[in-house]
């Protein structure tokens, strides 16, 4: 039964304030939108830099978040405008993406996308300003634009490699 255009309910592993364990939660995951993917994560892990973000060390702490950026997973849908990925295929979610349009990204020299650099402070997606996740409609925030803490994430699709 496919899922497509239809928000889902899932368990991800929320933030909701610095330092304090995370919470395993039923959250709901909306669709991608305009050059978004929703993306079924098989596999994550963590790193230093999620603890470094959780303790909200040296930047601007934006909780509730889930948190999360070294994954692998299976693309469940796709939003308008994307094109070179479908259902099934597998991908990495990458945190430095690449919009394919900007100078930076036509460029040899710079993987600085200018769209989708690191920034730990946006915890929306680019297109709408909107978080994909919630709990009983109040938002949670991603991180790094990929929030592979939770058993489906929505990510840009210049923030995800096909792999084999």
């Amino acid at each position: 039964m496919s899922t497509a255009g239809q928000v889902i309910r899932c368990k991800a592993a929320v933030a909701w304030e610095s330092g304090k364990p995370l919470s395993i939660e039923e959250v709901e995951v909306a669709p991608p939108q305009k050059n978004e993917v929703r993306i079924k994560i098989l596999f994550t892990s963590l790193c230093h830099t999620d603890v470094y973000f959780w303790d909200a060390k040296g930047q601007n702490p934006l909780f509730p978040r889930i948190l999360g950026h070294e994954a692998g997973g299976i693309v469940e849908s796709v939003g308008e405008g994307v094109t070179d990925l479908e259902p099934g295929d597998h991908v990495l979610p990458i945190f430095t993406g690449e919009c394919k349009e900007c100078p930076h990204c036509l460029s040899e020299e710079s993987n600085m996308c200018n769209l989708l650099r690191i920034n730990t402070d946006r915890g929306e997606m680019i297109h709408d300003g909107k978080s994909k996740f919630s709990i009983n409609g109040k938002p949670i925030y991603h991180f790094l634009g990929t929030s592979t803490f939770s058993e489906y994430t929505v990510v840009h699709v210049g923030q995800v490699a096909k792999i084999r």
